[in-house]
């Protein structure tokens, strides 16, 4: 008997890849299940939301900067249940009616919540017009998880790491109610880790024999690229170096327009970055945590440069403790690491891609997909 489902995935365009665990898993579900079950995927801050929360998306930036203490310091004050109920029901007057109108407009036998922000709020509008339609929440913190996530009344919820599954559980949510599954990656990572990483730099135009140091600053281009660029093109090791800028077009421009020692290209946003990352040896990065799962899936050692206070510290030791990779928050630091991986036995960095591929979930997506088909048929 052929079913035909409903699924609504909501996310948000702030940080953190909530976006590219919604795209894995939809991809997974149309992949295997095909018309049998309909995907919507949708950001409500950008279609719902009333002002100032439809302009999260575009503070997020200037909130992670100096250092991400204005974050840390909102992160820290509302990572409490007490608090989290308390900013709710001040804000409930404020979003209950786009709230109610996001659940009716789009009917669903199950909704997936990727960002922490909406669960509270989708759980109570559901509450109030009495519709029996699964919420779960897919997290998308990698190795902690806020308050915000956690709310008695989300049926489910799919996790990536015990370390975050402890968390729920501790927060007041039952042991049976929470599935570590991993965090989804997209079908193309996959795919890319089976390539052959020679024929892949000669089509992206690099030299297929000299190693590939890739440097990567998130979406939106953060952390101090420029620098970390100068003092690896400047340390001496033979390397080609890719700099992935993100949406930061002033910092591409600036990159692009200087001359280099050694050979080094710069990238804007990419759509391809599955590409980027089979061609590289070493992957320069802040510990978001899509990132370090895409790269674990690839076998790619990760030089972490940065952490968000908050979701992503945790992140640093799961990689570091889990042998994938280390933690150089200075340009001296991610310099010594790079030396270090690409010295001429390259022991130490077989033994890191070894490490990442036991950390890495490659069929999370299809998993959760799996998951999300009894829901929905269950319902």
């Amino acid at each position: 008997m052929a079913f035909h489902k409903k699924l609504l995935m909501l996310f948000s365009d702030t940080g953190g890849g909530h976006r590219s665990s919604a795209c894995a898993v939809a991809h997974a579900l149309h992949n295997r299940y095909g018309d049998r079950i309909s995907v919507r995927l949708l950001d409500p801050l950008d279609h719902y939301a009333p002002w100032p929360f439809n302009r999260i998306d575009t503070l997020y930036p200037y909130m992670v900067r100096l250092g991400g203490v204005p974050w840390a310091v909102g992160y820290h004050i509302s990572d409490r249940q007490s608090w989290v109920r308390a900013v709710t029901d001040a804000c409930w007057p404020r979003v209950r009616r786009p709230v109610l109108s996001l659940v009716q407009d789009h009917p669903a036998d199950a909704i997936v919540s990727c960002h922490p922000i909406l669960n509270q709020v989708v759980a109570r509008g559901l509450q109030q017009i009495r519709i029996r339609t699964r919420l779960i929440a897919l997290v998308t913190d990698l190795a902690t998880a806020h308050a915000f996530w956690f709310t008695p009344y989300v049926q489910l919820y799919l996790v990536p790491t015990e370390e975050v599954r402890r968390r729920a559980v501790a927060s007041g949510i039952p042991p049976e109610r929470v599935l570590v599954t991993g965090l989804p990656v997209g079908p193309q990572f996959v795919a890319a880790a089976q390539e052959d990483r020679l024929a892949v730099r000669q089509r992206l135009g690099l030299d297929p024999d000299r190693p590939v140091v890739l440097v990567v600053g998130g979406g939106e281009g953060m952390g101090p690229l420029h620098t970390l660029c100068h003092a690896l093109a400047n340390s001496g090791v033979q390397s080609s170096i890719v700099v992935i800028t993100g949406r930061n077009e002033r910092l591409r421009a600036r990159l692009a327009g200087e001359d280099w020692p050694v050979p080094v290209q710069v990238e804007g946003f990419v759509q391809n970055m599955h590409e980027w990352m089979r061609a590289a040896d070493i992957l320069v990065s802040k510990a978001g945590p899509s990132t370090i799962c895409e790269a674990l899936v690839m076998g790619l050692p990760i030089i972490l440069s940065g952490a968000l206070p908050g979701q992503e510290v945790p992140n640093v030791d799961y990689v570091v403790r889990g042998g994938a990779g280390i933690w150089a928050p200075t340009p001296r630091d991610v310099v010594k690491a790079v030396r270090e991986l690409l010295s001429p036995a390259r022991d130490k960095l077989e033994q890191m891609a070894a490490r990442a591929r036991a950390l890495a979930c490659p069929d999370a997506a299809q998993r959760i997909a799996e998951i999300l088909w009894e829901v929905t048929r269950e319902r």
